[in-house]
């Protein structure tokens, strides 16, 4: 249910008020010495466009291509040595560029949106306890010129470096209310995780980034609770079928809302997976 958080966040708040698939580095995560990779391929999810992820990958194994619902934004993914450099959306309406920076510990501190007359319209900051991400924070340029955050994300993990929840904080203009999502996973398996990139996508409203030299999941967590403002609007319980190298090749959810007119109601979700 990521793909869909942010809708029904909305919806919550109007109530309340091949042989190379192996272990290795998923998309956006820098080759280590000589691994061997995960080669994921498209994670197809029912009723929505399809594929809703597609990668293609260079002969180093590294992502160079990146398309979203099914052609809503495509990005070319350029490199410098085993970094990602940039991300250049190259559908006939949108040439945005996504530009990355690093530190000299060479963790991703800033990812810069430029569109196509070189303006900076809007960034992505990154901020680390350590090596591990702590809160990344998206900010706008206004008519002034100035930059102004709008939504900030928080992180919590467990000591096996399994995200514990992730607390999204939206700030809107003046005088609109504002509003903290957070979402707690759970009961991780001790497979393998190809899709925590998906979490911090907002689809609906922003460009999607490739997570660099940072995981938010290692494995695949069995249950997701979601809250809006401090009341829990649903849980959802996965079941993972695997592939003989670990990684997922189905996850079906069992979604049940915790509030609102519909509290009691289940449903079945579906998500899946293919691999080059």
């Amino acid at each position: 249910m990521r793909y869909t958080r942010a809708l029904v966040a909305v919806s919550f708040v109007l109530i309340l008020v091949s042989c190379k698939k192996e272990h290795g580095p998923l998309p956006g995560e820098p080759p280590v010495g000589a691994p061997k990779h995960i080669l994921l391929k498209d994670i197809i999810i029912p009723h929505l466009p399809s594929p809703f992820y597609h990668f293609e990958y260079n002969s180093d194994s590294l992502v160079n291509k990146v398309d979203f619902s099914s052609g809503f934004t495509i990005y070319d993914v350029i490199y410098s040595g085993d970094r990602i450099a940039e991300m250049r959306n190259n559908i006939f309406v949108n040439h945005d560029t996504l530009r990355y920076s690093y530190d000299q510990a060479g963790r991703v501190t800033l990812i810069k949106f430029i569109n196509d007359e070189n303006v900076v319209f809007r960034r992505v900051l990154f901020t680390y306890s350590g090596n591990q991400i702590q809160q990344i924070e998206w900010d706008h340029m206004t008519a002034s010129g100035d930059f102004l955050i709008d939504r900030k994300v928080s992180f919590a993990f467990f000591p096996d470096g399994n995200l514990k929840t992730m607390t999204d904080h939206r700030l809107f203009p003046a005088g609109t209310p504002e509003h903290s999502y957070i979402t707690t996973f759970e009961q991780y398996d001790n497979k393998i995780n190809v899709d925590d990139f998906s979490l911090v996508h907002d689809g609906i409203h922003d460009h999607l980034f490739l997570l660099q030299g940072f995981r938010l999941q290692k494995n695949n967590p069995g249950k997701e609770t979601f809250s809006v403002d401090g009341v829990t609007f649903y849980t959802e319980s996965y079941t993972y079928t695997s592939n003989g190298d670990n990684t997922p090749s189905t996850k079906i959810g069992d979604f049940v809302y915790a509030s609102g007119p519909d509290a009691g109601k289940r449903f079945e979700t579906s998500t899946f997976y293919t691999y080059y």
